[in-house]
């Protein structure tokens, strides 16, 4: 059975602890390979009879090791490396860093194992545990290589995926476990109704698993169910205040290893709660009171870390919140899966582990239509933040992060008039007024860029946002091929914006020289020549304001003049 899961990972890790636990006098005595277990020692040490001193960033072992991975990960079940031993058993050590070392492997191989470090004998030996591929990974060479018996052998890529059509679960937690009803956490089930509220008050604990689907016809949970009801052995995720990025420490929150995740996601959610301070912001007639975050972008970070992450890697997810920017940071093992990029993730959708996303949609933490980043960005930028920042760092993390603040009133102010109210939670219209908030106009192709998706999903949301109002009038309107933001939109904004903002939104909007130098440096990257008429829409200025600023641009040899009269035009210089 294919099983690249928890299961799968603490069957691997008490293999190993029985070999490390077998060492006498400098040499493990259990140390006989297997499928599932090799032992390396550090490559590029030997010369001759010499064994020489350690380099933490030795590239000739990181290599060697990034063949070995890519060979267990083909191998059905995946396996474990321990670096810094002989074939034969005996203890050499390594100082390899591990860091460095998973960032060189996942470069070379495109895998990011789970790697720790453990003193045997007063030496230091690496522990590399790699899950089963879900596609096939070639080696340095080029070369597709799994496991036969106790050696890496080649295997074409036919027979490679013959052994995935027959693997009976293509997803780990869909997996029976082999936990029970004995087996869950009271605490974890009193949670876990908390959060299902009236759905959950009248069920006993079989029918109320039995209702979100973690227990089987044969009374055993899913692997899914048995990680987050179950003890785990293991801090899962761990939370750290700091004043500012890489600043002084002011709170820690580590949950005990030995409850289960739904209890540490709850007690790490509460205290990031505390520290998610409110402020009192006006908004419509009334003064409301409102997170430095969004109560709801926090949740959805924070479930998106710990549902989509690398759980064949023990290292936790890591929160972070910075108290003087009101930042929050979610540090995700693993990268981002199948198909899934920075650029596309509004609108590409897919599951490390889809029988644990369920499982989190059928409690009720997570959206049951699988939109929590849309609403991420809806939430954050209809109180005028920054949207969020998702992206793929070395070593195989997803970091997002979420900087909130003081709501922008002027941002509130324009949301609170759209009209009809429906609009305002539609996602795709706050991303088209953040982008027409900083921009003079927009494109389809520019709307398609924010939105992540395709031109015709863009002229839909174009299509919305020209049949929603803001103070009687249609929210945005067409200049010749590109869209602008309307002029009632315009003047809530430019009313409720205080006067000494740092980065002024609508800043197109002004008499001042260099802003509307790049009104007209963006205009002329979509279109071959600006007129005197174009900068007077797009900037709200004077005929006699827009010609002075586009014949200066003349003379400073930026433009240069086409035509006389009607048909005067302004093109690039370096046209």
């Amino acid at each position: 059975m294919f099983r690249t899961g928890i299961q799968r990972r603490d069957e691997l890790q008490r293999q190993v602890d029985i070999i490390l636990e077998s060492e006498l006098d400098g040499r493990l005595e259990a140390a006989h390979e297997s499928q599932a277990i090799d032992f390396k020692e550090e490559a590029g040490r030997r010369r001759g009879v010499e064994l020489s001193a350690s380099d933490p960033k030795n590239p000739v072992a990181a290599t060697k090791l990034a063949n070995e991975v890519a060979c267990m990960a083909n191998s059905p079940g995946g396996g474990a490396l321990i670096v810094g031993v002989e074939d034969s058993g005996r203890i050499l050590g390594t100082e390899l860093d591990i860091d460095w070392l998973r960032q060189r492997i996942n470069s070379a191989v495109k895998v990011a194992p789970d790697i720790t470090a453990r003193n045997v004998s007063g030496l230091r030996v690496l522990l590399i545990f790699v899950a089963e591929s879900p596609e096939p990974v070639y080696d340095t060479s080029d070369r597709l290589r799994w496991r036969v018996g106790d050696s890496c052998q080649q295997v074409d890529r036919s027979e490679w995926w013959e052994h995935r059509r027959k693997a009976e679960n293509h997803d780990p937690m869909a997996a029976a476990s082999s936990r029970s009803l004995s087996d869950v956490s009271p605490v974890a089930l009193l949670v876990c109704r908390r959060w299902m509220g009236e759905a959950a008050e009248a069920l006993s604990d079989r029918e109320l698993l039995s209702r979100i689907g973690a227990i089987g016809s044969d009374e055993r949970l899913s692997e899914a169910a048995a990680l987050l009801f179950t003890p785990v052995d293991r801090t899962c995720l761990e939370l750290t205040q700091f004043t500012v990025p890489a600043g002084q420490i002011e709170n820690r929150v580590m949950p005990k290893s030995g409850t289960s995740l739904i209890e540490q996601i709850d007690e790490v959610e509460r205290a990031v709660s505390v520290m998610n301070t409110k402020m009192t912001v006006e908004l419509g007639p009334s003064h409301v009171s409102v997170s430095k975050v969004p109560r709801l972008a926090v949740r959805e970070a924070l479930m998106n870390g710990v549902i989509h992450r690398d759980w064949n890697r023990s290292t936790p997810t890591e929160l972070r919140w910075y108290s003087m920017d009101s930042t929050f940071e979610v540090r995700s093992p693993g990268g981002f899966v199948g198909e899934v990029t920075s650029q596309n993730i509004l609108s590409q959708r897919e599951a490390r582990y889809p029988a644990l996303a369920d499982l989190f949609r059928a409690i009720g933490l997570v959206d049951k239509q699988g939109v929590g980043v849309d609403r991420m960005y809806h939430s954050m930028i209809t109180l005028g933040h920054r949207p969020p920042e998702i992206t793929e760092t070395e070593g195989a993390y997803v970091v997002t992060t979420l900087r909130g603040g003081s709501p922008n009133v002027a941002v509130t102010k324009l949301v609170e008039a759209i009209r009809p109210e429906e609009r305002r939670q539609d996602y795709r219209l706050s991303i088209v007024i953040h982008e027409l908030l900083h921009k003079p106009f927009v494109t389809i192709a520019g709307i398609a860029d924010a939105l992540q998706t395709s031109e015709e999903s863009a002229r839909a949301a174009v299509d919305i946002a020209k049949q929603t109002a803001v103070g009687g009038e249609p929210l945005v309107y067409k200049y010749q091929e590109v869209w602008l933001l309307s002029q009632a939109a315009i003047g809530i904004v430019q009313r409720n914006q205080p006067k000494d903002v740092l980065f002024p939104l609508v800043a197109y909007r002004t008499t001042d020289e260099q802003e509307l130098r790049k009104v007209v440096s963006s205009w002329l990257e979509a279109h071959p020549a600006i007129t005197t008429g174009d900068l007077m829409v797009l900037a709200g200025v004077s005929r006699g304001t827009a010609r002075k600023n586009l014949d200066n641009l003349v003379e400073g040899g930026q433009l240069r003049a086409v035509g006389q009269g009607r048909g005067s035009r302004y093109e690039a210089a370096s046209a």
